[in-house]
């Protein structure tokens, strides 16, 4: 859909992506949205316009007063800042925050490759890459929520969105065990009320894009 100029935000979104955790994100804090929704196999997100706001040429990107933020880390570091009063953070003076901006940027900085290493039987020394190794990386986050029940004790935050969409993503590709504390850290994650209405939202899409066969 074009985007209004009187829209708060708006999120550049492709079913079937990465744009979910921005999605789920944006649920989860109640922030007005509006959502620019389109199928990859479009290629949308290779135009000129597009390229403006994010050169890479993927999603998720959110526009938000002009601003263009990409990048799933940098999108929630920003609206965390930007919308305090979602309390989707600890406060930069909070003894939690070195914990909170750790975990916020392992999701993609050591999750997702070292997932890709898994996935795609990559060989490389555990030197040598930022990721150590899937091992390594799975044995750092089974230690990390086996307490419980998020990443920061009794409080979800936006750290605790990234790093269960990406572990939801190993547990449904058979990454991670379908049994164990991963798996259960998925489960209580995808039991809440904003993982629910984003996954509506993300169905109504799909089928409104011709991508729900």
């Amino acid at each position: 859909m074009p985007v209004t100029s009187d829209a708060p935000r708006v999120l550049f979104y492709a079913p079937r992506s990465r744009a979910f955790t921005a999605l789920w994100l944006l649920e989860e804090m109640n922030l007005e949205y509006q959502l620019e929704s389109f199928d990859l196999n479009s290629g949308r997100h290779k135009q000129e316009d597009f390229l403006k706001l994010n050169p890479m040429g993927k999603v998720p990107v959110l526009v938000e007063r002009g601003r263009a933020v990409s990048e799933l880390g940098a999108i929630a570091l920003y609206l965390t800042e930007q919308h305090p009063m979602a309390a989707m953070a600890p406060p930069p003076d909070n003894e939690r925050r070195p914990d909170f901006l750790r975990w916020l940027f392992f999701a993609s900085a050591i999750m997702e490759p070292s997932l890709g290493e898994k996935f795609f039987k990559w060989e490389v020394p555990a030197r040598s890459v930022a990721w150590g190794s899937f091992q390594q990386s799975t044995d750092v986050l089974t230690g990390a929520i086996q307490p419980g029940p998020w990443l920061l004790g009794v409080r979800f935050t936006a750290a605790d969105v990234l790093v269960a969409s990406g572990a939801r993503f190993g547990v449904l590709f058979g990454a991670y065990d379908k049994e164990g504390p991963i798996a259960e850290y998925v489960a209580r994650s995808t039991q809440r009320p904003a993982f629910e209405r984003a996954s509506a939202i993300e169905r109504a899409q799909a089928k409104k894009l011709g991508l729900d066969g």
